[in-house]
């Protein structure tokens, strides 16, 4: 190795001086903010440093310089990256083609690649770096630099090869190889550790730099007061800085308060306190916290104060870290918590229900005293035990699945369960619990009150004996009146169809007319007997709630026919004049025909009884203007007393007329007359003047009203008050099995029938009737009562029947107050039902509605 080489590479040691003193000007001033910048300048450095290498280099074989610019380029690309790279490749090419030789175009070779190698191998030792502990540039050491300097040194030997002659640059590499690499990796790694190490302390002050600033935005931002001060060695305190909140504290005198006595910046009671209790810090050499009590200007103040010692490199405390936070608010919130505890504990204490806390898992945190009323046990035995130690081994599953389901969202459960009292008896515990949540809405804990319900469960239990007790009592009333009715109406039925018969003279002449009168007196009263009978059973089944509505298109018109003619009989022997009109827009609702019909009759009825002779009772029905049915029933009777019109629509209620009589009746007509109006959701109004008579209106709702398409010729039959109603003369008579197990019955109904022209056979029952059906004898109609003896009934009769014979049209008659239900039978079967005792109107109606129809008629042929 050649002397020369040796010096020449040596004299590039103090070149590597310079570098690193102008790099660490360069990297504190461009490094962190300006890259860019920092990238050119390290460029140009670099470049320059690497042409003062060649500038003072050792020249080879007449052409051939050695020098350190490969390592500087390297340097380049390490720590200024790419740009920095070539921008010194750029500057130090130049110069070595300037200097020219023999060894001009290898020397550029060399330049660029390093300058493209150096980038590429810095990321890998950047990447190995972090892996040792470190971070960025300031991580390289000496190792991994001096690695990266053999890496680079091989570009500078393969350049050599470029030479013109093989044989110079064979002498060339065997003369500088060995001092080329040891040099250009010795510069690397010392220079490049040197270079790291600026690195780490520039990173190090900026990191420093920013904590300092930090802490002054947080110390100087802080709502607490606070400040450092600096013990002198004579014990005293000065202030070395103190924050807006501190300096606010110390009013006028902040401005000057930086490096002052601490004992001429407050008031002297007060500085003197600070100054026992800052010593009482460095006395205890820890942080100490405390709180205090301070009144200025006559308003008193709570300070929470923090004292921490700052202590130097030997350990002596030279500094204190002084805080002071307002807490006068915390202090009267805690003040107020303290007293709604108290008031809360002594709200526990008077209660009579539990009130306690139970954890999330389901412990008891803390019980009031009542627990030791309610469960016969202090708090203590309770408190840390979970809450479904006690509860009964049947209530736990369904307890714990309640807590279980509790949200934020649903926080309350609300249920009853049983606890075991001290003495071992279960008490029934009606509890309301709720979860709390803190203030993000993660739960806390439970809330619960519990109160001993056992007496009530007793007395629900009681109530709902009783209660049963009742329901069996009403069923059984229910079922007596059903029975009582039956009972009723079915002699009821031959005595009036008995009267009726003979009052008509169908069997021949009486021949005395006062015994004509008796039968038609007998006939009336029995009819008045029903009515009463009727009501009474109507009036029971509303209040047992068991009148039910049918839903069925209703011929208005056909219904006000019905009363009409039913009640003309009456009103001509009391010379009243009974007349109806019904607008044909009113014509068509929808209710239940019976319940309308009932209606009619009873307002009728009323008008009819309290009206004197010559008076004259109408009934007019016409649209509503909401579009509801209006129905009026005008009467010019007695009229009513104003003080007695609440009255007469109560049950039982009579009012006596103005001639102070008293009329026929049980006074449930009207009472039940407006139940069933409200059933069909309507409403009954009544006015009257005493002397000049009573208007009845009743408003039935729009949706009761039915359009013109809502009943047809079968459903609606044609009839209009004041014209007669159809009768069977002219045509032909039917042939009906008539089965009822009542021998008068039977008889009553035979006659009626066979008065009409009707074929009649009779049965006394199921097994005789069935006989009947199963025999070749033609039948037009099945007629049965349902109610007969053990064995099979009407209705079931009435299947056998049409099992029988399919077509036979089927007519049931019934006399249970349990019409309704015995009707939702009846209408399964797609039956006729009449009830007991039957009118003859009414039974005509049905016999006209079950008759086979008549082979059409010829058309009249037409007219020319």
């Amino acid at each position: 190795m050649g002397t020369g080489i040796v010096i020449a590479l040596t004299h590039g040691v103090g070149l590597l001086a310079l570098v690193l003193l102008a790099y660490r000007h360069v990297l504190r001033r461009f490094g962190a903010r300006r890259r860019r910048a920092f990238a050119l300048l390290s460029g140009l450095l670099f470049g320059a440093a690497a042409a003062i290498s060649m500038l003072d280099a050792y020249p080879v074989a007449g052409g051939v310089l050695i020098d350190l610019r490969n390592a500087m380029v390297g340097l380049a690309g390490l720590f200024g990256g790419l740009p920095a790279a070539l921008l010194s490749a750029a500057i130090a090419g130049v110069v070595r083609l300037w200097l020219g030789g023999v060894g001009a175009l290898s020397g550029l070779a060399g330049i660029l690649l390093t300058a493209l190698a150096a980038p590429l191998l810095a990321k890998p030792m950047e990447r190995r770096a972090a892996r040792q502990g470190g971070g960025g540039k300031g991580a390289l050491n000496f190792g991994l630099l001096a690695l990266f300097g053999l890496a680079i040194t091989p570009l500078t030997l393969l350049a050599f090869l470029l030479l013109p002659d093989l044989d110079l640059a064979m002498r060339v590499m065997e003369e500088a190889a060995l001092p080329l690499i040891a040099f250009t990796t010795l510069g690397i790694g010392l220079l490049g550790t040197m270079l790291a190490r600026e690195h780490r302390r520039v990173a190090d002050e900026g990191a420093l730099s920013e904590n300092a600033a930090l802490f002054r935005a947080v110390f100087d931002s802080s709502a607490d007061s606070l400040a450092v001060l600096r013990v002198n060695p004579d014990g005293s305190f000065t202030l070395h800085c103190a924050n807006a909140a501190a300096q606010r504290l110390m009013g006028d005198r902040a401005a000057l308060a930086e490096g002052q006595p601490l004992d001429r910046l407050l008031p002297p009671d007060l500085a003197a306190k600070v100054m026992a209790d800052l010593q009482s810090c460095i006395d205890a050499g820890a942080p100490t916290r405390f709180e205090e009590q301070h009144t200025h200007n006559g308003v008193t103040r709570w300070w929470e104060v923090s004292q921490v010692p700052i202590r130097d490199e030997s350990g002596a405390i030279v500094m204190l870290s002084v805080g002071a936070r307002d807490i006068t608010r915390r202090h009267e919130a805690e003040r107020t918590i303290r007293a709604s505890e108290a008031r809360y504990r002594l709200l526990a204490r008077s209660v009579t229900d539990i009130i306690g806390r139970i954890g999330l898992d389901g412990v008891r945190r803390f019980c009031s005293e009542a627990t030791r009323d309610s469960l016969g046990s202090p708090p203590a035995e309770l408190i840390g035990r979970p809450l479904v130690e006690r509860v009964h081994p049947d209530d736990r599953d369904d307890l714990s699945a309640g807590l279980a389901r509790l949200t934020p969202d649903r926080p309350t459960l609300k249920t009853t369960y049983r606890l075991r009292h001290a003495d071992g008896r279960w008490i029934w515990i009606e509890a309301a619990v709720r979860l709390v949540t803190d203030d993000w809405g993660a739960p806390q804990d439970y809330v619960s009150v519990e109160r001993d319900v056992t007496a009530r469960k007793f007395m629900e239990a009681e109530l709902q004996d009783a209660r049963q007790a009742a329901e069996s009592a009403s069923r059984s009333k229910t079922e007596f009146l059903a029975s009582l009715s039956h009972e009723l109406r079915t002699p009821m039925n031959a005595v009036i169809g008995f009267a009726d018969l003979i009052a008509r003279e169908s069997e021949g002449p009486v021949g005395t007319a006062h015994y004509r009168d008796f039968a038609v007196n007998i006939r009336d009263s029995g009819q008045h007997l029903l009515e009463l009978i009727n009501e009474i059973l109507d009036h029971v089944r509303a209040d047992s709630g068991q009148l039910v509505l049918d839903d069925e298109p209703v011929d208005f018109d056909a219904a006000a026919t019905f009363a009409i003619r039913l009640l003309t009989p009456r009103a001509a022997r009391a010379g009243i004049a009974l007349y109806a009109t019904v607008d044909p827009a009113a014509r068509h609702m929808r209710g239940d025909e019976r319940r309308i019909r009932q209606i009619l009759l009873n307002l009728l009825s009323n008008a009819v009884k309290y009206t004197p002779s010559g008076g004259s009772v109408s009934l007019t029905a016409a649209p509503a203007p909401d579009g509801g049915l209006l129905l009026e029933v005008r009467d010019n009777g007695v009229g009513i007393p104003e003080q007695d019109l609440g009255r007469v629509l109560l049950a039982y209620a009579r009012v006596a007329s103005p001639e102070n009589r008293q009329t026929e009746g049980a006074g449930l007509g009207l009472p039940l007359t407006r139940r069933l109006v409200e059933l069909h959701g309507g409403t009954l109004t009544l006015a009257s003047r005493v002397g000049q008579g009573t208007t009845v209106t009743i408003h039935f709702p729009p949706d009761r009203m039915a359009g013109e398409t809502a009943g047809s010729p079968a459903a609606f039959p044609a009839a209009t008050a004041g014209h007669p109603a159809r009768t069977p003369s002219g045509r032909p008579s039917l042939s009906i099995l008539m089965v009822d197990d009542d021998h008068n019955i039977r008889e009553n109904g035979c006659a009626l029938l066979r008065s009409w022209g009707h074929r009649v056979t009779t049965a006394s029952g199921a097994g005789e009737a069935l006989l009947v059906l199963r025999g070749p004898e033609p039948l037009d109609l099945l007629f049965s009562d349902i109610v007969m003896p053990p064995g099979m009934n009407g209705a079931e009769l009435a299947r056998e029947a049409r099992r029988l014979r399919p077509d036979l049209p089927v007519l049931l008659a019934s006399g249970f107050a349990a019409h309704a239900v015995v009707a939702d039978d009846v209408a399964m079967g797609g039956y006729d039902l009449i009830a007991k005792p039957y009118d003859p109107a009414e039974l005509r109606e049905h016999l006209d509605r079950l008759r086979p129809p008549a082979p059409p008629a010829a058309e009249p042929p037409s007219a020319p």
